[in-house]
């Protein structure tokens, strides 16, 4: 996990297959890295995850997404492996964040620096109330507490 200044967004590996288990603890991981971030964007390089668990996406979409999107990650892009089951896992994925209620943008893509432009486009576009927020914040003038 490194933070990519350039395009205020943290980056996340998967070196291998996780299992269920190994999937929640690493992606709990990054949710405690972004937290102590404030980062709007998340990188995750999965083209070493061949395939998800049904259980871990529930689990993902249920409770993970909403908890990144309350650290004020207001976009994720997701580059997976260049194969049918891969997008066609991706394009689910899209599909179930577009119908939560508390979700960040999301955008799978099998090319790194698609996903890296696109979260800089994103990056250059979006004034973020919550880091305006942050940045008040520390100005001490008013607290949000």
């Amino acid at each position: 996990m490194e933070v990519d200044a350039e395009i205020n967004a943290v980056r996340f590996r998967w070196t291998g297959q996780p299992t269920g288990e190994e999937f929640r603890y690493g992606a709990n991981q990054l949710l405690e890295f972004v937290r102590s971030r404030a980062v709007a964007g998340l990188l995750v390089d999965a083209r070493n995850v061949t395939a998800h668990q049904r259980s871990s996406i529930e689990w993902l979409v249920r409770e993970w997404m909403p908890e990144v999107a309350a650290a004020g990650v207001e976009y994720v892009a997701v580059v997976h492996e260049d194969d049918l089951i891969a997008r066609t896992e991706m394009e689910a994925l899209n599909e179930r964040f577009r119908q939560a209620e508390t979700a960040p943008l999301f955008f799978p893509t099998d090319a790194p620096a698609d996903a890296r432009e696109w979260i800089a486009e994103r990056d250059r576009s979006t004034t973020s109330l919550y880091h305006i927020g942050q940045y008040l914040s520390s100005l001490q003038l008013f607290s949000f507490s």
